[in-house]
């Protein structure tokens, strides 16, 4: 069993950004009542997730190290024993409103430990209904003393805006997460076509399909690359690491949009998506998805 400092260290080299940023934070006092973890399909998430959860629990690193050694709360939560940190997953392909009641009813009961924080952490965050997320965001917006939650996702745009705005948002590093474009050509036309015409797309996108029927599985991988171009469009428009190699389409992207557009086009995309999962008609899902994309 390793202490939260020890497991933290171990990812200085791979994650220093983060690393550097947490523990600072901490030793200067300044803990976040929610913080939102992008784990950008990072390979050691969720090992460097409980890290976090561990370093933020114990506060012996910060008062006396050598207690570490002699202390087993950390061990308890290896062992998913202590009450003190609850762990929330998806119940099958959501997280729901019953899960977020009962986290609140865990924590009106006496702590494990005087003295320590609480936490919650909730992963694949992009998963809560908008029942569980509702739920959640009185939780936010009413933080009290000492408990802490983790929102982790893939991708944080992937997380309602009103859940992200309330959070100290983290993103892990992962040089590898640009995607294999199979439609690029094909992608971008469309891409354009929706920008260009808005909700006219309508009547131009079978021109820019040549009239050819594609079915769900290619506008899956279709809506996927498109998620990923606005995507990195918006880490560009922040400022952050963005993917240069299409730069030409982002350029594009950005020449039509804000941050406030940008933002609602991926949620567009993300829950047109989540709606092919179900086997919706496409036809259907093609005219619903360009007049959303366009409001």
């Amino acid at each position: 069993m390793k202490c939260g400092e020890e497991m933290i260290d171990a990812f200085k080299e791979e994650q220093p950004y983060f690393v550097e940023n947490i523990e600072k934070l901490v030793h200067q006092g300044r803990i976040s009542h929610a913080y939102l973890i992008e784990t950008r399909n990072y390979e050691k998430s969720s090992e460097l997730v409980l890290a976090f959860a561990k370093y933020l629990y114990c506060n012996h690193h910060v008062t006396d190290k050598q207690k570490c050694d002699s202390c087993h709360l950390c061990s308890f939560i290896d062992e998913d024993t202590n009450s003190d940190l609850i762990q929330i997953y998806p119940d099958g392909t959501e997280i729901k409103k019953k899960q977020i009641a009962d986290l609140k009813e865990k924590f009106m009961t006496k702590s494990l430990s005087e003295g320590f924080s609480r936490i919650y952490i909730i992963y694949e965050a992009d998963k809560l209904n908008k029942y569980a997320a509702n739920a959640l965001l009185k939780f936010l917006e009413e933080p009290e003393e000492q408990i802490i939650g983790i929102l982790v996702t893939s991708n944080r745009y992937q997380v309602m805006e009103t859940l992200r705005s309330r959070c100290q948002i983290f993103s892990f590093i992962n040089h590898s997460v640009d995607i294999s474009f199979e439609n690029y050509e094909l992608t971008t036309a469309i891409i354009r076509c929706l920008e260009e015409h808005r909700c006219g797309a309508i009547a131009y996108l079978p021109e820019v399909l040549d009239k050819q029927y594609l079915g769900r599985n290619q506008w899956v991988q279709i809506l996927t690359e498109i998620q990923y171009i606005y995507e990195q469009s918006l880490r560009k428009l922040d400022g952050g690491m963005y993917s240069e190699s299409i730069e030409s389409i982002l350029q594009f992207v950005l020449s039509y949009n804000n941050e406030f557009s940008l933002l609602h086009k991926l949620e567009v995309i993300h829950e047109e998506l989540r709606k092919l999962t179900y086997n919706l008609n496409v036809n259907l899902m093609l005219d619903d998805f360009i007049i959303c994309f366009n409001k």
